[in-house]
């Protein structure tokens, strides 16, 4: 399993994740997204991999499918299992690390889903290798792996970009990321403005992205097949070297 670090904010302020990433802004487009995914592989079982707080989770559940959820932080299952309670939903939440996915998972579902980069907290190549080999595992003959991934050529290598600056009830959260080669470093600062004087806390996480290539060529090694690239959730767009994102639709052959 892998060393514990020091928290990142998202697990320090695990409660705040929501109002940080606009989830009730973004709830909308991205059920829009989940009925995509239902429509064009028709899953009865779902495992939601690195569901934070469990939005997506959430919304395939509402669409009337099983829906497993499953994170490496305690505080976002927490959180996440508390909002699917007070929607009266039957969701099951798990803690636990792509690499290492639980025995009794083997051959129970027939999609995953690894959205917004959650991909990269494997963080290292030969963790990639060891996630991609779980998910073939976890998956039904015939099932499928969703994973999105950002297309890290979009970005200038040794450009420090703006990602969201975000204020609730006098707590400002701003987030950078900045590429050197790569090697990605995503900065997060919280200004609590209830605090006298303000309390301002920096966090820093690293990690190295993975070439789109690279992450079909990893996936066709551990058996997927087809592996598709797509530029969106939708499956409406072609990824090209342009598309922010990186959707992968792959396989696991009957």
């Amino acid at each position: 399993m892998p060393k514990k670090k020091n928290p990142s904010a998202f697990e320090k302020y695990a409660h705040e994740y929501d109002l940080v990433t606009n989830a009730a802004v973004r709830e909308k487009n991205h059920a829009n997204e989940v009925k995509a995914m239902i429509d064009r592989f028709e899953p009865t079982r779902v495992l939601d991999a690195g569901c934070a707080t469990g939005l997506t989770t959430r919304l395939f559940a509402q669409q009337g499918v099983e829906t497993v959820g499953l994170d490496c932080q305690a505080p976002m299952i927490q959180v996440a299992s508390r909002h699917a309670a007070v929607r009266g939903l039957p969701v099951k939440f798990v803690k636990g690390y792509f690499e290492s996915l639980p025995k009794n998972m083997t051959g129970q579902f027939d999609l995953i889903v690894c959205l917004a980069n959650a991909i990269v907290g494997v963080e290292t190549r030969s963790n990639l290798k060891r996630a991609y080999r779980n998910f073939y595992r976890v998956l039904k003959p015939g099932g499928w792996l969703v994973l999105q991934a950002l297309n890290y050529g979009v970005v200038n290598d040794g450009e420090l970009l703006p990602i969201k600056a975000t204020e609730n009830n006098g707590i400002i959260y701003e987030r950078f990321r900045e590429r050197t080669g790569r090697h990605f470093s995503v900065y997060v600062t919280r200004l609590d403005l209830n605090q006298t004087p303000p309390k301002l806390e920096v966090f820093r996480h690293d990690f190295d992205n993975f070439e789109p290539d690279y992450l079909v060529e990893a996936a066709n090694k551990v058996g997927f097949s087809p592996v598709k690239k797509y530029g969106n959730l939708l499956f409406t767009k072609r990824f090209s070297k342009k598309s922010n994102d990186l959707v992968l639709a792959a396989q696991r052959p009957r």
